[in-house]
This record gives C-alpha cells, structure tokens and sequence, in this order.
C-alpha cells in the first residue's frame, strides 16, 4: 500500500510541473558554435531550464533565443542572469502583436 502512494505521490508531482518558455534577444552572440556552447553551459547551472526544449536560431536570426524552463522551479530573470555572466547582454524579446494590421489613413 505505501508502495502505491509513494507511486500516486511521485505522479502528482511530475503533472504538477509547469513548462514556460521565454524568447530572448542576446547579443554578441555571432558564432554557431563557441558562442552558443558558452551560453548553453551557463543555462545549464540554472536549476529548472530545458536545454533540450531551448532553441537557438541559426543564420540570419543568431541571437534569438527561446529558453524551455520549469515556471517553479526558475525565473526568466535567473535565466538572463545566468547569459549575463556567460559574458553577453541579453533583452527579452518584444512579443509580435496578434491579429489584424492597423490600417493606414490616407
């Protein structure tokens, strides 16, 4: 019986996570390779973040970041402190407005 409980007791816990993503904006961040490895091993000390659900845009758009964390277990400030110390400025990104264009007056 304790077995069942301490089973029902870890599920709860694991439904219980929340995921959150958040898109930032770093700059400096010009190379593939180097500088996301950098980045990557810093995100990797903050406890809560998705390294494998992070995703780093390649080409054209380096520098945008969608970082995938735990909502309880870390916060969006925690995650841009931790790309602060890896050595590069970082902004949350501005969400893309939703819905129709304003039209223009003519």
């Amino acid at each position: 019986m304790k077995k069942v409980i301490v089973l029902f007791a870890m599920a709860a816990a694991v439904v219980g996570v929340q995921a959150a993503e958040v898109s930032l904006k770093v700059a400096g961040l010009v190379c593939e390779k180097g500088c996301v490895a950098k980045v990557k091993k810093s995100l990797d000390s903050v406890k809560g973040v998705n390294l494998k659900g992070t995703k780093f845009a390649l080409g054209k758009k380096l520098g945008d970041v969608k970082v995938s964390f735990c909502d309880k277990t870390t916060t969006k400030n925690k995650i841009m402190d931790a790309i602060k110390k890896a050595g590069y400025k970082v902004a949350e990104a501005p969400k893309k407005a939703k819905g129709k264009k304003a039209k223009k007056k003519a």
